[in-house]
């Protein structure tokens, strides 16, 4: 799910200011009409051909749906009505200034900076230049010498002939979950995740999460329903790898995208979300900041040991697999996750066209041991800088997560808690002294007790 960071940077010192209070306007309010026409547009968009995935979900009122799909006026029409809604909003701002305002401004630039982006032209602009102006992101690379360490720390671990990239293909072998187990092995590791995030976090005692497992999505998609409800796919692929249970239950559910909405929209009773938080732009600020956090989680719900301990005792007896090579799997998949920053500078040489898409593979392969490559290029075409989110971002939370936790007393848990509860809010993570939008609470509910894209069949 995204972040086009760049023109849609919301001021933290702005955001600190808005009140709970202030998520719904009054009927009528130019605030609330804004919202509606922003929502109208980013819909328009949804119903284009290939821009449908643009929109990845939408839980507000269905009168703002288009009353037509593929909307004839294309692109050319939407930016330019984008661009009036843009202008109206701005000189709206400057006279009468309020919090909502201000943050609906910042959203409707998002908007307009992803229109302009998409546009057949935009593709003159390097990865780089796509990065910073979606995202207000360097494209990262991965110190040499950090490198060379990971790739000789699993040359001992997986030594033999041939090429360290076959080695670990016919090295995961051993680790694929029989096709009869794995909805089994699934549901347990999510129970897991749930169990791990309600030890630290309030959820709303109605929640729930729907499980429809099918061939018709490559991966694993999350969409947030509204009501503290959300539907999980999952193609059984997706989790053939014993890993890949806890990876996609946390990363889409538990501390993930599930929890991530019920946050969010918790935070905002009793009045609600606002209109405009209620569609969710698969490219923008606060959806990346979802992915980078919701990678983040899945190794701040299963720390290394831990998740060994799980796995031994768990997950592959379940799985059929021996646990005496748990420990082996999970110290080579974790080394394999610190040589996902090493894809980013191959991504961006190939979509510059430095690189041909044979040489990008290869790369891909002996550089980042990225199992999948064509899947990633194929992915880094449809959705650009978008696939920082997954390394970068989660980076980056990573960092600030520790780095606030150190700085307040606070545990790296409740740090990410109010990260994700205000995404709209939290746009930039550069160090401990930025905060989260320091709102009053609403009233707690009562509760109940590989690391690349979703959308690829197999992770890096």
């Amino acid at each position: 799910m995204s972040a086009l960071y760049a023109s849609a940077i919301v001021s933290a010192a702005l955001c600190c200011t808005v009140a709970v209070e202030s998520a719904v306007a009054a009927g009528g309010s130019e605030p609330e009409q804004a919202a509606e026409r922003f929502v109208g547009l980013t819909l328009r968009l949804g119903t284009m051909a290939g821009h449908e995935d643009e929109v990845d979900s939408y839980f507000g009122p269905q009168m703002l749906r288009p009353a037509t799909q593929n909307d004839p006026g294309g692109l050319i029409r939407l930016k330019a009505d984008a661009g009036a809604l843009l202008s109206s909003m701005a000189v709206e701002e400057a006279a009468h200034p309020t919090p909502r305002g201000s943050r609906l401004l910042a959203q409707i630039r998002s908007f307009d900076t992803l229109l302009q982006v998409i546009e057949p032209a935009a593709h003159r602009e390097s990865f780089e230049e796509e990065a910073q102006r979606l995202y207000a992101r360097s494209v990262p690379s991965l110190d040499a010498r950090v490198a060379q360490q990971v790739i000789t720390a699993l040359e001992a671990a997986l030594p033999g002939p041939g090429p360290l990239s076959q080695r670990l293909v016919v090295f995961y072998r051993d680790f694929v979950v029989p096709a009869d187990r794995r909805r089994v092995v699934f549901e347990r590791a999510l129970r897991e995740c749930r169990s791990r995030t309600l030890a630290h976090w309030q959820l709303p005692q109605a929640e729930k999460l729907d499980v429809e497992w099918t061939d018709s999505v490559p991966a694993a998609w999350h969409r947030y329903r509204g009501g503290w409800r959300s539907t999980l796919q999952i193609n059984p692929d997706a989790v053939a790898l014993v890993g890949s249970a806890i990876d996609i239950a946390c990363h889409e559910a538990y501390p993930g995208h599930h929890a991530q909405f019920l946050l969010q929209d918790q935070r905002a009773q009793p009045a609600g979300l606002p209109v405009e938080d209620r569609v969710v732009l698969l490219r923008s600020p606060a959806s990346v900041l979802r992915e980078g956090a919701a990678n983040f989680g899945v190794e701040l719900a299963f720390p290394f040991e831990e998740r060994v301990d799980f796995d031994e005792r768990v997950l592959f007896p379940l799985a059929r697999l021996d646990p005496r090579q748990a420990r082996r799997y999970e110290t080579v998949h974790r080394l394999v996750d610190q040589l996902s920053a090493a894809a980013a500078p191959i991504i961006a040489s190939y979509r510059d066209h430095r690189l041909s898409s044979d040489e990008a593979e290869r790369q891909l392969a002996s550089e980042a041991l990225v199992t999948s490559p064509s899947a990633l290029l194929e992915f880094a075409d449809h959705y650009g800088a978008y696939v920082l989110g997954y390394t970068a971002v989660r980076d980056s939370v990573r960092n600030y997560v520790q780095a606030r936790s150190q700085l307040t007393g606070k545990n790296e848990w409740s740090v990410l808690r109010d990260l994700v509860a205000d995404p709209y809010c939290a746009t930039e993570l550069e160090g401990p002294s930025f905060k989260p939008c320091d709102r009053p609470q609403p009233g707690v509910l009562p509760t109940q007790s590989p690391s690349f894209p979703r959308r690829t069949c197999q992770c890096p």
